[in-house]
């Protein structure tokens, strides 16, 4: 683990009351790299993204982001840590009463003192990065989904962010607007020279454009970390679970029927009744 990491989890673990989600989970955010995190529904990603952001404090272990501790910390310091990094929400999560030039002014009215002129030139130049200058003015109920998502990354990106974290950005996303939105993150990572994580399930486009992939799988003590490596290494490896999660095999260690008993048995014993 290196001082200049952006993002370093040590031995984390973490769980909701009795219920545990990530089990003494290591991993690394390498400077300038896009780093995906893979796993199947319910295995905890998303729980990983409230922990970078020191939403929710690690049980066991700890999460650090430019070598500051994101738990044990004054509430001014969390922010300021904070104000590193850019989130990209599920589906873009815009204010819907806010054009979608004011969505990205967003972040600069409320973190900067710029001057309306300068606002205003950042605004466009970040909405022109993701190809959306001309939609400037209006509403996200006048754009599409694909559309709103990329207004959604210019204003993730508009504080020039070192680590940008991606909570499954293709979800919902037709073909095109899947690979336009794909290639705009690896891009914008290389332009701003920032660090990204993307939590989705999509192998295909996140194959191409990740650095590494860290895959989670589900246990008995909550999810632990099976695999952590470039594209064609995780392709080659023998793991069981990885090479159900890849190639989408029916069987596997993730079984398709939930733990039940004999299904003669739950059609003529007494009282089996749900």
């Amino acid at each position: 683990m290196t001082a200049a990491s952006p993002l370093v989890f040590s031995e984390v673990s973490f769980g909701y009351g009795s219920r545990p989600v990530i089990d003494n989970l290591s991993l690394e955010v390498r400077s300038g790299e896009v780093l995906a995190i893979m796993g199947g529904s319910g295995v905890g990603k998303t729980t990983l993204l409230r922990l970078m952001t020191g939403l929710v404090p690690a049980s066991a272990g700890s999460v650090s982001a430019f070598a500051q501790p994101l738990t044990g910390v004054s509430h001014d310091d969390l922010f300021a840590v904070r104000r590193r990094m850019g989130l990209l929400f599920q589906f873009g999560a815009l204010f819907t009463d806010l054009s979608c030039f004011e969505n990205v002014a967003f972040p600069l009215r409320e973190h900067t003192s710029l001057s309306e002129q300068m606002i205003q030139d950042v605004v466009l130049l970040k909405l022109e990065s993701v190809g959306l200058r001309g939609a400037a003015a209006l509403m996200p109920s006048e754009i599409s989904g694909g559309m709103a998502r990329r207004v959604a990354l210019a204003r993730a990106i508009a504080l020039d962010p070192e680590l940008i974290l991606y909570d499954e950005p293709f979800a919902g996303l037709d073909p095109i607007s899947l690979g336009v939105t794909a290639r705009l993150i690896r891009r914008l990572n290389d332009a701003l020279g920032a660090s990204s994580v993307v939590v989705t399930h999509d192998v295909a486009e996140t194959f191409a454009i990740a650095d590494r992939i860290a895959v989670l799988a589900p246990g008995a003590s909550g999810a632990r970390l099976v695999a952590v490596g470039d594209p064609a290494s995780l392709r080659e490896s023998n793991d069981p679970y990885l090479r159900q999660f890849l190639s989408g095999q029916e069987e596997g260690p993730v079984a398709f029927h939930y733990p039940a008993p004999n299904l003669a048995e739950s059609f003529f014993e007494p009282g089996t009744r749900p």
